[in-house]
This record gives structure tokens, sequence and C-alpha cells, in this order.
């Protein structure tokens, strides 16, 4: 069986993708954790990292 997904946002924080993925009905998705268009950015917190988890178990 193949997924189709689609890149979701990650806006407010990269625990919110899957939630945003579970809205359109995806059962895969693709995100990008930083902007792409700076080469700085701060790394991911233990926080969201574990909220991320929990949303993808969701």
């Amino acid at each position: 069986m193949k997924y189709i997904g689609a890149h979701v946002s990650a806006a407010g924080g990269v625990e919110n993708a899957p939630i945003n993925a579970h809205q359109i009905g995806a059962k895969a998705f693709a995100l990008f954790t930083k902007n792409q268009r700076q080469w700085v950015a701060p790394p991911l917190t233990s926080e969201s990292i574990k909220k991320f988890k929990e949303n993808c178990v969701k």
C-alpha cells in the first residue's frame, strides 16, 4: 500500500505538522523543520520534539 501526503505547514511549531496533515486527510506528510531561506535557526526544543511525536501517534 502506498501512502499519499503533502507538504504541510509547521507554523507555530513543528508539533503542528501532524495535526495539519490529519486535517487534510493525509496518511503521510513532509515538512521543513526550519526556514529553508535562512542559514541560522534555533534548534528544536525537547518539548517541541516530544509534542511532535505525541501528535504523530494521535
